[in-house]
C-alpha cells in the first residue's frame, strides 16, 4: 500500500509529537542529572546507595536514548511515507502531461487525408500513437491501482466542503499538508483516468476512419491509375491518325472501318470513367474531401475521355464525309471527263448526262 492508514498516521505523529514534547521538557533535567551523576555517585562511595544509583541512572541513560530513538524513527517513517505520496502525485501529473500531449498530437493529424499519401502518413502515426498506448498502458493501469488503494484510506471530502480555521499556506500543519496532499491526488487521479479513457477512445475512432478512408482512396487511386494508362494508350493510338485530306481515296472505307473498331475497343472505357466518379461520389457521406491533386486528376480523367470521344466521332464524320463525296459512289470523277463550261452527271437512274 502506497501509505500508512490516515488515522493510523495521525496517531503516530500525535504520538511522536507527544515524545517529542516530554523530550523537550525534561531535556534541561537529563542533561542536569547527566552532568552530575558522576559526583552524585562518587558522593555516595562504595555504598549500596551508590551502586543502586549508578544502575538507575544507566536505566534512565538507556530509556533517554530509546525514547529519542523511538521519536526519530517515527518521524522518518512519515517523511518516508510523505515522501511515497508525494512520487505517486508527481507520476500522476507526468502521464497526465503525457496523455494531453499525445490527444494533441493527434488532433493535429486530423482531418482525414484526402489522397493515398497522406492517408499512409496518418496510418503510420496512427499504428506508432497506438503502440505507445499499449507500452504506457501498463504504467498507467499500476499507478491509477496504486492511488486508488491509497484514496481507499483516506476520509471523502466534498468538491464544495469548506475548509476551517486554515492557517496560511506556510503555516500550514502537517495533519493539513497530509489532507492537501490527498486531495491533489484524488484529483489528479480522476483527470488521468478521464483523459487516458478519452484519448484511447479517440485513437480507436480514429484508426477506424483512416482505415476505411485509406481503403477506399486505394481503391480509387487504383481506378484512375488504370483508367489513365488505357486513356494513354487510346491518345497514342490516335496520335497515329493521318489527316482525312491525306488519305488515298480507295483506303476511305478502311480507315473508316478501323475507325469505327476503335471507337468499339474504346467503349469499355466509359464504365471506367463512371466507376472512378461512383468511387469519388462514395467519399462523401465519409467526410472525406479529395487533395487537390487527386481531385485534378479526376478532372483530367474525365475531360481526357469527352475530348477521344469527340475525336473519334469527328474524324468517323470526316472519313464518311470524303468517303461520300469522292469514293466510289460519288460522282466526282465525272468532273474530269468534259471541259468547262460543260459539266457530267448522272441521273437518279444511273444514266450519265451532260449540262
Amino acid at each position: 500500500m502506497i501509505g500508512l492508514n490516515f488515522s493510523l498516521q495521525e496517531f503516530l505523529r500525535k504520538f511522536e509529537q507527544d515524545i517529542q514534547a516530554e523530550i523537550d521538557a525534561h531535556n534541561d533535567i537529563y542533561k542536569s542529572v547527566d552532568g552530575n551523576k558522576s559526583k552524585m555517585v562518587k558522593a555516595l562511595g562504595s555504598s549500596e546507595e551508590a551502586v543502586f544509583l549508578q544502575h538507575r541512572l544507566d536505566d534512565m541513560n538507556q530509556r533517554w536514548s530509546d525514547l529519542k530513538a523511538k521519536s526519530a524513527n517515527i518521524r522518518a517513517h512519515l517523511e518516508a511515507s510523505a515522501e511515497r505520496w508525494s512520487r505517486l502525485l508527481g507520476l500522476l501529473e507526468e502521464l497526465w502531461r503525457w496523455i494531453c500531449m499525445k490527444d494533441e498530437e493527434l488532433a493535429k493529424q486530423m482531418p482525414i487525408g484526402g489522397d493515398v499519401p497522406t492517408l499512409l502518413q496518418q496510418q503510420n502515426h496512427c499504428t506508432a500513437l497506438r503502440s505507445e498506448l499499449k507500452e504506457r498502458e501498463h504504467l498507467v493501469i499500476s499507478t491509477l491501482d496504486q492511488a486508488r488503494m491509497f484514496l481507499a484510506d483516506q476520509p471523502i471530502e466534498g468538491p464544495g466542503e469548506p475548509r476551517k480555521n486554515l492557517q496560511p499556506k506556510t503555516d500550514l500543519t502537517p495533519e493539513e499538508k497530509a489532507r492537501g496532499l490527498a486531495r491533489a491526488i484524488r484529483k489528479q487521479t480522476g483527470e488521468v483516468r478521464e483523459r487516458w479513457e478519452r484519448l484511447k477512445g479517440h485513437v480507436g475512432g480514429w484508426h477506424n476512419q483512416v482505415e476505411r478512408a485509406l481503403e477506399r482512396l486505394q481503391e480509387l487511386q487504383s481506378s484512375m491509375d488504370q483508367l489513365d494508362l488505357r486513356l494513354t494508350r487510346a491518345e497514342e493510338a490516335k496520335a497515329t491518325w493521318q489527316p482525312v485530306g491525306d488519305l488515298l481515296i480507295d483506303s476511305l472505307q478502311d480507315h473508316i472501318d478501323k475507325t469505327v473498331a476503335f471507337r468499339e475497343e474504346i467503349a469499355p472505357l466509359r464504365q471506367d470513367v463512371r466507376i472512378v466518379n461512383e468511387l469519388s461520389a462514395e467519399l462523401t457521406p465519409l467526410d472525406i474531401q479529395l487533395s487537390s491533386t487527386a481531385s485534378r486528376q479526376l478532372d483530367q480523367l474525365n475531360m481526357r475521355w469527352k475530348l477521344l470521344q469527340v475525336a473519334v466521332e469527328d474524324r468517323l464524320k470526316l472519313l464518311q464525309e470524303a468517303h461520300r463525296d469522292f469514293g466510289p459512289s460519288s460522282q466526282h470523277f465525272l468532273s474530269t471527263s468534259v471541259q468547262l463550261p460543260w459539266q457530267r452527271a448522272v441521273s437518279q437512274n444511273k444514266v450519265p448526262y451532260y449540262i
